[in-house]
C-alpha cells in the first residue's frame, strides 16, 4: 500500500512540473502587466480563422474602456481570416499584387490572402460592435489599412501622435501578445510611446491550459516561428 500511495505521489509530482513547465511557457505568450491609466486601448483585428479570438479582444478591451482605464478605444487591422465563407468580402487579387509590389507583404503570401482575407471582420467590424456594446462614436479612432503587425504598430503611431496620445494598453490575443508587444515596442522605442499589455479573454487559448489542444499548441509554434523571422529582420524588439 505504502508502494502504490508513493507512486501516485511521485506520478501526481511528475504531472504538477509538467503543467508547470507548460503554464510558464505560456505565461511568456501571454502577456498581462498591472494597470494603470493610459490614454488609449489598442485592439487588433485577427481572427486565425476563430471568431471567437476577435470577440474575445474586442470585449476585454470595450471591458477595459468602461472601467475607466483610458477614454479612446483604437482599432485596428484592414482584414482578418475569414470565418464564414458566404459573408466574406475578400481583398482584391489587384490591391494584393499592388500591396507585394510595394513591398508591403511577401509575393508568396497573395494566393492564400486572395481566399482568406475577408476585410468584413476588420477594425471597421470592431467600431461597428463597440457602438453597440455602448461606446460614444467620439471615442473609437480607426485605423483600416494594415496589413500585419508591424503595420498595425506603424498606423496606430500615427493616429496616436495626431492624436496626442502617449500611452496605451495593447490587447490582443493571449498567444499573439508576446509578439505584438515586442513589435509596437520597437516601432514606439523612439517615440517615448509607453505601452501596459493586457491580453484578451478570448474563453478559449489560456496559458493554463492551452498545451490541452494539439490547435492552440500549433499556434504557440507559430508564434515562435514567427517570432524567431522577424526578430532576424528587425521587426522586433
Amino acid at each position: 500500500m505504502k508502494t502504490v500511495l508513493l507512486l501516485t505521489s511521485f506520478t501526481l509530482l511528475f504531472l504538477l512540473i509538467i503543467w508547470f513547465v507548460f503554464y510558464i511557457k505560456g505565461k511568456k505568450f501571454a502577456l498581462r502587466d498591472r494597470l494603470h491609466k493610459a490614454d488609449a486601448i489598442v485592439v487588433l483585428a485577427g481572427t486565425r480563422g476563430d471568431i471567437r479570438f476577435l470577440d474575445g479582444k474586442l470585449r476585454t478591451a470595450v471591458n477595459l474602456y468602461h472601467q475607466g482605464w483610458a477614454p479612446f478605444l483604437v482599432c485596428s487591422g484592414k482584414f482578418s481570416v475569414k470565418v464564414d465563407t458566404k459573408a466574406a468580402d475578400l481583398i482584391p487579387l489587384e490591391e494584393l499584387q499592388k500591396a507585394a509590389w510595394d513591398g508591403r507583404i511577401q509575393e508568396k503570401d497573395i494566393p492564400n490572402a486572395a481566399k482568406t482575407w475577408d476585410r468584413n471582420l476588420a477594425a471597421s467590424y470592431l467600431r461597428r460592435e463597440a457602438l453597440d456594446m455602448g461606446l460614444p462614436p467620439e471615442a473609437i479612432l480607426v485605423e483600416d489599412e494594415s496589413l500585419h503587425t508591424r503595420e498595425n504598430a506603424e498606423y496606430v503611431l500615427d493616429l496616436l501622435k495626431k492624436h496626442h496620445l502617449s500611452r496605451i494598453i495593447l490587447v490582443t490575443s493571449p498567444f499573439h501578445q508576446l509578439r505584438t508587444y515586442l513589435t509596437f515596442a520597437k516601432v514606439f522605442q523612439s517615440h517615448g510611446i509607453e505601452i501596459t499589455n493586457f491580453y484578451a479573454d478570448t474563453g478559449e487559448w489560456h496559458p493554463a491550459t492551452w498545451f490541452l489542444s494539439k490547435e492552440y499548441r500549433n499556434l504557440v509554434s507559430s508564434e515562435v516561428s514567427r517570432i524567431k523571422i522577424y526578430r532576424e529582420k528587425g521587426d522586433l524588439l
